[in-house]
Order: structure tokens, then C-alpha cells, then sequence
């Protein structure tokens, strides 16, 4: 990290229009036979939801609302022939049928909150060298029921990247750079910030930390889940 300037803190002014989207992604390896050729693939199914609002926590919706769309991707899906589990085989297809199933079946929050399943193949890619900030940190979610794993002090190696407004991947500012290596990397979030440091909150935050950042802030708390806050454009 650069960290040959001190950064000057600004707070923007969001305007009508900024929003949220997450992502939550499920593994599942399976065959399938495509213009009468057998192969086989590791396949990731990706959730993305949305929303102009946070719930009380600091959620688009809590992941656990997905649980159903995991065991079906399990019991469905997961080393099987696809062609004998779905109408269509193909990438577009398993995301159709994947969508429609999550829009009927999941509880109604995530459903109404659904934008789409996605689906590719191969090993997960990360964004691009020097495109993107790692930072070690503790945190504690407040306001979540008793029993809930994320009302436990725990720790995440998190991934802060960035993109423009066309959503093209643009790499993370230095300046945002040496603010995440000094304020938050090997803190406790609920010490250093005054947020409830929820994914959403966070991305928000280092949105807001600068004045004219990029459009997209996407902070990834797993290798499986993410979530990033794009400002207004007015």
C-alpha cells in the first residue's frame, strides 16, 4: 500500500439513486451434454440481490435466507447429469431455471429482492492484479437474534475492489488504499468505525471516504459472498 501521502477525509453527499447489491455464491460439480458433446464442470451459481435500502442491521437480507436455494443447488444439482435435472442444460439455461425457482421458492424478502441467478464454470477468478486492497480484520454484528453466528466476534480477510460507472473493474484508488492499510486492517471494525459493520455498511463507508471515488465500492467478506454500494450519479 501506498503510504507516502496522509489522505484528507471527505463525507460526499449521496444523492437519490445509490443502491445496493449482493452477491452470494454456491459451488456444485456436475456433467452435461451440449450439442452432442459430454463434459463436465465445476459450476458456481451466483445470487445477486438488490436494494435502495438497508434493513435495521445494515442488510440487503441476511444470507441465511438463501439456505434454501443452497440445498436445492445440493440436491438437485450437485453430481448429477444436468440434462436429466433441468429442461436446459446450457449456462443461460441453468441461470433461467435457477432464477425461477428462487423467485418461487425462496422466502418472500429475498425473493422480491432477487435480480437474477448467474451461473459460469471453472475455478473462481479474483479481480486482477493490483485492481484490488486486502485488508484483516474483527468485527461483531449488533441487532441480529440471539444464537446467530455474526453476533460472535469474529475475523474475515476481506477484498475491497472498485469499478466505473459502466461497472468496468478499475483498480482501488491509493489514497482509499492507504486509509484501509492504516484505519482498518488488523482492527476491530466496531472500534475503529462508527457503523454496525455489516458488508453494506462497510462498502458504503469507503464510498462516502472519498470525494470523487470510483462509482462501485464492492467489499468481499468470504471468497463466496460480497457486497458493494454504487453512488448516485445525480
Amino acid at each position: 500500500m501506498n503510504t507516502s501521502a496522509t489522505p484528507t477525509r471527505v463525507t460526499p453527499t449521496i444523492g437519490v439513486g445509490a443502491s445496493w447489491r449482493i452477491g452470494k455464491q454456491f459451488r456444485f460439480e456436475a456433467t452435461r451434454q451440449l450439442n452432442g458433446r459430454a463434459d463436465g464442470h465445476s459450476f458456481t451459481a451466483e445470487a445477486v440481490l438488490g436494494g435502495l435500502e438497508l434493513d435495521p442491521v445494515g442488510f440487503v437480507i441476511d444470507f441465511g435466507r438463501l439456505s434454501a436455494l443452497r440445498r436445492h443447488i445440493d440436491d438437485r444439482l450437485d453430481h448429477q447429469c444436468l440434462n436429466d435435472r433441468v429442461p436446459d442444460a446450457s449456462d443461460e439455461g441453468l441461470a433461467a431455471y435457477l432464477t425461477d425457482w428462487a423467485r418461487t421458492h425462496l422466502p418472500d424478502d429475498a425473493a422480491e429482492s432477487l435480480v437474477d441467478v448467474r451461473i459460469r464454470t471453472g475455478r473462481r477468478r479474483g479481480p486482477a492484479a493490483g485492481f484490488a486492497v486486502e485488508f484483516e480484520a474483527a468485527h461483531h454484528l449488533e441487532g441480529l437474534p440471539a444464537g446467530h453466528p455474526c453476533a460472535r466476534r469474529h475475523g474475515h480477510s476481506y477484498l475491497v475492489s472498485a469499478a466505473d460507472a459502466d461497472g468496468c473493474s478499475v483498480p482501488v484508488p491509493e489514497e482509499l488504499a492507504w486509509h484501509i492499510g492504516k484505519v482498518l486492517d488488523g482492527s476491530v471494525l466496531n472500534e475503529s468505525l462508527d457503523i454496525n459493520p455489516t458488508t453494506e455498511h462497510l462498502a458504503r463507508y469507503l464510498s462516502n471516504w472519498m470525494d470523487r471515488g470510483p462509482a462501485t465500492i464492492r467489499v468481499s467478506e468470504t471468497e463466496s459472498s460480497w457486497a458493494q454500494y454504487t453512488r448516485s450519479r445525480s
